[in-house]
Parts: C-alpha cells; sequence; structure tokens
C-alpha cells in the first residue's frame, strides 16, 4: 500500500513540473493531492534554489492562522496543526471546512436518538442519488417499499465494509463521516444500540434492523401521533431510488 502511494505521489509531482517556474507555486500547491508520506500537505519548499510545491509532513506550525474542522469533527488551531497530528498518527485526515466544528456536544436524547435511523436513511438515500441525472420526480424515503429501504441499507454497508468480513467496526463507521449530519451527537450511542452483543462490530442483521426497522417504527409512531394517519406514502408502490 505504501509503495502504490508512493508511486501515485511521485505521479502528481511530475505532472506539475512542466509548470515550475512558469506558474506560482502556491497555486501548483493547491492542485497537488498529496498520497504520500500519510497526513502530509502541500508546501512550497526551496529544491536547488528553485521553488517547488511538495507534499510534506509540517514539523512546526505557525500560531496566527484560522483554525479549521477536519472530516472527522474535530477542531484544530490551523490547517498545518491538522496535517501535522495526522502524520504523527499516520492517518488520511481531510479538512472540512475553514473555522471550528459545528458539531454540538449537547447529551442525545431519546426522542433525537429514535429519529437518528430515519435521518440517517434520507442521507443514504440522497448518497444514492448523487451523480445520476437530475429527477424532479424523485420520491422521498416515506414512499420507498420495506424492501427497497432494506436495500438502501445493505448497499451502504457493503461499501463501508472495506475487508468484506460482514461486520461493521468502528473504523469503519468512521467512513460515514456522520459529524457532518443533523444529530451526529446522537450517532455514537445509535451504533451503541445496534450492537446488540456488545462486541463492537454491527452485523448486516443488526444493520438492517437498526436502520430500516427502527427508522420505520420512528416514523410510523411520528405520523400516527402527529399527523393522525399511520401511511408512510399515499401510493405505497414499487419506485426506484
Amino acid at each position: 500500500m505504501g509503495g502504490r502511494a508512493q508511486r501515485r505521489q511521485r505521479q502528481a509531482e511530475e505532472s506539475l513540473r512542466p509548470y515550475i517556474g512558469r506558474v506560482e507555486p502556491e497555486k501548483l500547491c493547491e492542485l497537488l493531492k498529496c498520497h504520500s508520506p500519510l497526513g502530509s500537505w502541500c508546501q512550497v519548499v526551496e529544491e536547488d534554489g528553485v521553488l517547488v510545491p511538495k507534499c510534506v509532513c509540517p514539523q512546526s506550525c505557525p500560531r496566527q492562522r484560522a483554525p479549521v474542522c477536519s472530516i472527522l469533527g474535530k477542531t484544530y488551531k490551523n490547517e498545518c496543526v491538522l496535517h501535522k497530528a495526522a502524520c504523527r498518527k499516520r492517518r488520511r485526515t481531510g479538512l472540512a471546512h475553514t473555522g471550528p466544528c459545528l458539531v454540538p456536544k449537547d447529551k442525545c436524547t431519546e426522542d433525537e436518538l429514535g429519529q437518528f435511523p430515519y435521518r440517517l436513511l434520507d442521507w443514504f438515500l440522497l448518497l444514492s442519488r448523487m451523480g445520476e441525472s437530475y429527477a424532479p420526480a424523485a420520491r422521498p424515503q416515506t414512499c420507498l417499499s420495506h424492501a427497497q429501504r432494506t436495500h438502501l441499507a445493505q448497499k451502504r454497508f457493503a461499501l463501508l465494509d472495506k475487508n468484506k468480513d460482514g461486520k461493521l467496526s468502528r473504523r469503519d463507521l468512521r467512513k460515514l463521516r456522520y459529524k457532518r449530519m443533523p444529530l451526529e451527537h446522537c450517532a455514537t450511542p445509535f451504533f451503541q444500540s445496534c450492537d446488540q452483543n456488545k462486541n463492537r462490530k454491527v452485523t448486516l442483521r443488526e444493520w438492517t434492523a437498526c436502520l430500516v426497522d427502527r427508522s420505520e417504527a420512528w416514523f410510523f409512531n411520528f405520523m400516527a401521533v402527529r399527523m393522525g394517519s399511520r401511511k408512510l406514502c399515499p401510493t405505497m408502490k414499487e419506485h426506484n431510488f
């Protein structure tokens, strides 16, 4: 894996070499994607008297820069500090946005925990449609059948289960990047509740029951209590999603 990342890094740097001396090195840095070393970022360095863009692990960082938020939902003093920590931990940690993470630290209430699987399925539905042609008549989650929701959950499980062992670990679940979602402060207690045998892994059966069954149960209850109806959708026909 390390050798492949190094080769990709050399290729990325070679692709920019014809522009060195013709384009500002800071601009080239914006174009250089860092594959190796793990956690590195592009900085302008001097090589043989020429300023060039290069992916490096920062040794020291300036104090006066804007705070940033990583894709894992942690705030760092600045982007340099983020990559310094990523290099130390030898993992790729991307930038989510400039500014501190807007992640609520509130305790997840019982009502919010009940709503979380419905919101998570909504997010998976959005992800499944990304990159597809615009469909103005795309059906909301409420109009999907139980089989369609199950397929949606299973498809996301397969994408997250990188080692194909039929279980999701906490490391796998980090790839959800659910810290960008509303109610993300409920994510950890939700996934802990899915892990029925408390072995820190979630099986496909546990995953499906958690997402699909609990999502539908929450919505049925919401509709019955708030709307006076237990129908998920006016016309429960099969639709593609």
